[in-house]
C-alpha cells in the first residue's frame, strides 16, 4: 500500500493517532486463542526525504492497540520498521482492537492466521440461506407464496438463518459506509443476493405469522408458531434497535457522508412496501397477544 497514491484515508477518531491504512477491528473467524502475525516491509524513504528519520512522528508505519470497544482507556502506537514481524498471542486478538496507521512511504505485509472456516464465509451464509429458503414454495403461475412446513423446528432454523444474514452480514457491510461499498466492489453483487434472501425470508415470517393467526390452523400449531415467532422477533426489534442507534451515535454524525455507517436494510412508510415493518413493536404485541388469548 502507498499512502501517497491514496487520498482518501480516514484519520484515527479516537486518540489522533493520524491517517489509518486499515481501522479499528478485531481478527474475525479464526481458530480460539491462536496466535496472528504480522510480517512488515517498508520501502526507503529518497534520500532527499530523510533516510533515518522514521522515529519522526508520522514517517513510520505504526499498529495501534485499544482495549476493545473502549476509547476512554489510552491506546498505543506501536512503529514498525521495515523487516518487523509483530504477534498478537492468547486472547490479545479477542480483548483488543488494533489499527495499522499509514507512515510515508509504502508498505508490504503479509498477515498470518489460522482460520476457522467451518462459518463466516460467503460460501457458508450462502448454503444457510439455501437451507432456509427450502422451506418457501412459490407457485410458478401465480407468485402465489407459502411453506411447506409450520414445524418449530423447521421456522426456529430459518428464522435464526433470517437474524445471522441481518446482523452479521447486511448491517456489518453497511455500517462501514457507502465508501467501503465503493473500494471494495466485488463484494457488491454477493451481497445483493444476500439481501435478496433476506427479502424472502421477511416473507416467511410473515407468512408464519398469517398461519399462527389464521384461526383455521389447529390451536396447538398456532400456539407453537407464536412462540417461535416471539423468540426471533423480539431478538431481531433488539438488533434493529442496537445498530440503528450505532449508525446514529454522535461519533457517526462526524464522519463524512461516504464514511458515515448506513443503517441498512431500513424501510419507513414513505418506502416501498415490504411484508413487515422496520419497527416490529406492533407485530410483537399482536403475537404477545395472540399467545394470551390461546
Amino acid at each position: 500500500m502507498d499512502p501517497a497514491a491514496m487520498n482518501e484515508l480516514k484519520e484515527e477518531p479516537y486518540y489522533g493517532m493520524g491517517k489509518m491504512a486499515v481501522s479499528w477491528h478485531h481478527d474475525e473467524n479464526l481458530v480460539p486463542l491462536s496466535p496472528v502475525a504480522v510480517y512488515n516491509y517498508s520501502r526507503p524513504e529518497d534520500k532527499g526525504g530523510g533516510l533515518g528519520d522514521e522515529e519522526e512522528d508520522g514517517a513510520s508505519w505504526r499498529v495501534g492497540l485499544k482495549v476493545a470497544w473502549d476509547i476512554h482507556t489510552p491506546g498505543l502506537a506501536l512503529p514498525l520498521q521495515s523487516g518487523d514481524c509483530y504477534y498478537m498471542r492468547d486472547d490479545l486478538n479477542r480483548t483488543h482492537q488494533h489499527c495499522v496507521l499509514a507512515g510515508r512511504t509504502a508498505r508490504f505485509s503479509s498477515t498470518h492466521r489460522v482460520a476457522e472456516c467451518s462459518t463466516g464465509t460467503l460460501d457458508y451464509i450462502q448454503r444457510r440461506c439455501r437451507e432456509a429458503l427450502e422451506n418457501l414454495h412459490t407457485d410458478p403461475d401465480t407468485g402465489y407464496k407459502t411453506l411447506h412446513s409450520l414445524q418449530h423446528s423447521t421456522l426456529q432454523l430459518s428464522e435464526e438463518i433470517h437474524n445471522e444474514v441481518e446482523f452479521e452480514w447486511l448491517r456489518q457491510y453497511w455500517f462501514q459506509g457507502r465508501r467501503c461499498a465503493r473500494f471494495c466492489s466485488w463484494w457488491s453483487k454477493p451481497m445483493e443476493q444476500l439481501e435478496d434472501s433476506w427479502a424472502q425470508m421477511e416473507s416467511m415470517t410473515q407468512l408464519a405469522l398469517a398461519a399462527a393467526e389464521n384461526e383455521e390452523t389447529t390451536e396447538e400449531r398456532r400456539r407453537e408458531v407464536a412462540e417461535t415467532l416471539l423468540a426471533a422477533l423480539t431478538d431481531r426489534q433488539e438488533q434493529r434497535q442496537t445498530w440503528r442507534d450505532r449508525c446514529q451515535s454522535s461519533l457517526a454524525q462526524t464522519l463524512p457522508p461516504e464514511e458515515a455507517p448506513v443503517n441498512r436494510p431500513y424501510w419507513g412508510e414513505d418506502d416501498p412496501p415490504r411484508p413487515l415493518p422496520f419497527d416490529l413493536t406492533d407485530i410483537i404485541n399482536r403475537v404477545e397477544s395472540l399467545l394470551w388469548r390461546l
